[in-house]
């Protein structure tokens, strides 16, 4: 009677851990999300200043797609998660990148006008040099 018992238990155990264990269903909010902050990027301009990441963040989230459509959720969901980092990554580099740039055009600016008050300073008004 008592490997009956032991067996009941060990049965009833297993159905218990079996019950208890979720299953993670396809991303589809996580990999809805990864597509937008790629697409962001992307309208961004992410290919000029953050091309890698932002090939990164799509190949990830083809690969949780693929990963969701053969039942994979908890790899899919960690590839969705991957690709969304990678995604706000790109998009904070293009940021970056472009306020570099911003920065770079507003120096040549104001070098351009310190040379053109540099130029008028030294001129007289009759437009002969002192």
């Amino acid at each position: 009677m008592t490997d009956r018992v032991a067996t009941f238990v060990t049965a009833c155990t297993a159905l218990l851990i079996a019950g208890c264990a979720t299953k993670v269903e396809r991303p589809t909010q996580e990999i809805t999300r990864a597509t937008t902050l790629i697409e962001q990027a992307e309208k961004a301009g992410a290919q000029r200043h953050a091309a890698a990441e932002l090939q990164q963040a799509r190949d990830k989230v083809a690969q949780a797609d693929a990963a969701a459509t053969e039942g994979k959720g908890e790899l899919a969901l960690r590839l969705a998660t991957e690709a969304t980092l990678d995604a706000e990554l790109a998009n904070a580099r293009t940021a970056s990148g472009e306020a570099q740039r911003s920065a770079e055009e507003v120096r040549r600016s104001t070098e351009t006008l310190r040379e053109e008050a540099t130029r008028t300073s030294t001129t007289s008004p009759t437009g002969t040099t002192p």
